[in-house]
């Protein structure tokens, strides 16, 4: 939920597509229709064994939970007052009980990578809540008074895949406070880093988010690891501490990602017509970059001239010599009329290069992902 790219239809993983199949069954189940084929992105998930045996555990925590009370499934929360007009959210499970005076948030996470908490411990050493799950019961708290006082929300967070189920309860007067919080972070950082809460960059829970190009805590994280402002400080690499050193070094993976993202933004951008200004004061833009390796055109044409001309030394085991290996061992006439003829070399790709390179800009005709980076070249 914390930013709107990992929600929105397009640029979807299959893990991402098996989760919200999970979902769905999860929430056929919960309203008493049995779960069918799910087809996400071409791919047909289907309500297995394996998945059976995950999702009936959710189903029956949650059912356990809404006895007596009041269950909404896949349900709609807005949440304007806190980040903005037009933002809001889906929660999994949400649970009215009245003679408890209490609701409950229930969030099923089907992910294998890290175990995820309701509540963690800020930076004024108390518990705090999942911000996630305290915006679901912001929303949710209005509707939810309907059927009468609530006192306390319980948060829970239900991870199959690792066997982990963890639960807080926070005081309706404490979720409140929250959301003011919220309110107010949101004109100072904007409603993804509320929603994100505090933000937690790392190899794993980064890979498949699709905004870490625009992410305030990647972006701290990666200025902060390699000691600059991306104006003119230089990186400071600490060679006499190897815990320091061993640091720095598993951070890569992650400052790679953050690269990588940047790269596909910013290859996104200028291909569709922004202008976008370089340090140099003009605007970046696509030139032809490096020719691909020269290939034969006609191995059997290139393996009998080779043959004819160098013999045995037309071979290097178990292939015939490459182009630019032959290129090295044939000079003069016999390479320029009998083998550049039987060569061919594609073309460069387009490359981001900043607007003062000399080489004359070409048309933006790929898609970022075929584009060449020059910075990162």
């Amino acid at each position: 939920m914390a930013f709107p790219e990992n929600t929105e239809d397009g640029g979807s993983s299959p893990y991402a597509d098996d989760g919200s199949a999970t979902h769905h069954m999860a929430s056929e189940l919960l309203q008493y229709r049995e779960p069918e084929p799910v087809t996400l992105n071409g791919k047909d998930y289907f309500y297995d064994e394996e998945r059976r045996e995950r999702v009936q555990g959710y189903v029956d925590d949650v059912r356990r939970r809404a006895g007596g009370g009041y269950l909404f499934v896949e349900h709609r929360v807005d949440l304007s007052d806190f980040l903005g007009e037009g933002q809001g959210g889906t929660a999994d499970a949400v649970i009215a009980i009245p003679d408890k005076r209490m609701a409950i948030i229930e969030d099923l996470k089907d992910g294998s990578g890290e175990k995820v908490f309701a509540s963690y411990v800020g930076a004024n050493g108390r518990q705090e809540p999942n911000p996630q799950l305290a915006l679901y019961g912001l929303g949710a708290l209005q509707e939810l008074e309907l059927f009468g006082e609530i006192d306390s929300v319980a948060l829970v967070i239900y991870q199959p895949k690792l066997s982990h189920i963890d639960e807080f309860t926070v005081s309706v007067a404490d979720l409140r406070a929250f959301g003011k919080k919220a309110s107010a972070a949101v004109e100072l950082a904007g409603a993804a880093m509320v929603a994100g809460g505090h933000l937690t960059p790392g190899t794993k829970q980064c890979r498949w988010c699709r905004a870490k190009h625009r992410c305030p805590a990647l972006t701290r994280l990666v200025a902060d690891e390699v000691r600059l402002d991306f104006d003119d400080a230089v990186p400071v690499i600490p060679v006499a501490d190897f815990k320091e050193l061993a640091k720095h070094y598993s951070s890569i993976p992650l400052i790679k990602q953050w690269c990588d993202a940047i790269t596909a933004e910013m290859t996104k951008q200028v291909a569709e017509g922004a202008e976008i200004i370089g340090p140099d004061g003009k605007p970046f833009k696509f030139v032809e970059g490096k020719a691909g390796d020269r290939k034969w055109t006609d191995e059997k044409a290139a393996e009998a001239a080779l043959v004819g001309l160098l013999g045995p030394r037309a071979y290097t085991e178990p292939k015939m010599l490459t182009a630019p290996a032959a290129g090295k061992l044939i000079k003069g006439p016999a390479w320029k009329d009998v083998f550049e003829p039987l060569i061919k070399r594609a073309p460069g790709r387009p490359m981001l290069a900043f607007g003062s390179d000399p080489r004359p800009p070409v048309a933006a005709a790929a898609t970022a992902n075929e584009f060449d980076d020059e910075l990162n070249s």
